[in-house]
């Protein structure tokens, strides 16, 4: 999915707007980390990117919001067992309903829950319900991928198993449109395993952008 954003302003209160972008092009091509400190408008811009707010003024275009998954930096769960979240996901996404179960079952093993698969999805740890969120994520098949620091919850053990699991998704193609891949991170080494480009937000405005 190719993304442009054109004189985008957004903010709660009237003329103090909380993200200004000018201008930005987005290429299927290039997993694109957002990065910046602290209230800068990195969850801010994948929120718009998402469709879940919309901007005061300005141009969106390319955005799907029907073909576009996002991981929160706090998971978003049901009050149901994980795999039932998983096979919701998954029919919430038009996948075969005869296949729901086992498609569960893989997506809770790759990302190491399996034996969790009976157990209530809100009683999981925030590492294991984190790792539940990009399973539902990923088996939902988005052609752009949002992640908001997410592996921020992690641990170091788990992080390199979810990043590969990113990098898979940034490689895959399909109706002959490549995925993509937006997320913030705090952590630089992590920018440069995932990303291809850099772009560094402060006080809502870009203030670099560059390819890795």
């Amino acid at each position: 999915m190719r993304i442009e954003l054109i004189d985008l302003e957004y903010g709660v209160e009237p003329g103090r707007p909380t993200l200004q972008i000018e201008h930005l092009i987005i290429e299927p091509s290039q997993p694109t980390a957002i990065i910046g400190p602290n209230g800068s408008g990195k969850t801010t811009l994948l929120r718009l990117l998402h469709g879940l707010i919309k901007p005061r003024s300005g141009q969106t275009l390319g955005l799907a919001p029907s073909r576009t998954a996002m991981v929160f930096q706090q998971s978003r769960l049901l009050r149901m067992t994980c795999r039932h979240q998983l096979m919701l996901a998954g029919w919430l996404a038009g996948r075969s309903i005869g296949q729901l179960g086992q498609t569960a079952d893989d997506w809770l093993d790759r990302v190491g829950l399996l034996q969790t698969a009976r157990q209530r999805a809100t009683t999981l740890s925030g590492g294991q319900q984190q790792r539940l969120a990009i399973a539902q994520a990923l088996l939902s098949q988005p052609k752009l991928l949002l992640l908001d620091e997410p592996t921020a919850s992690l641990d170091i053990q788990q992080t390199p198993l979810m990043e590969s699991l990113f990098q898979d998704f940034s490689r895959q193609t399909a109706d002959g449109e490549q995925s993509s891949l937006i997320f913030t991170s705090h952590d630089h080494s992590q920018v440069r395993r995932l990303a291809r480009r850099e772009i560094r937000l402060a006080q809502g405005r870009i203030v670099s952008d560059r390819l890795l």
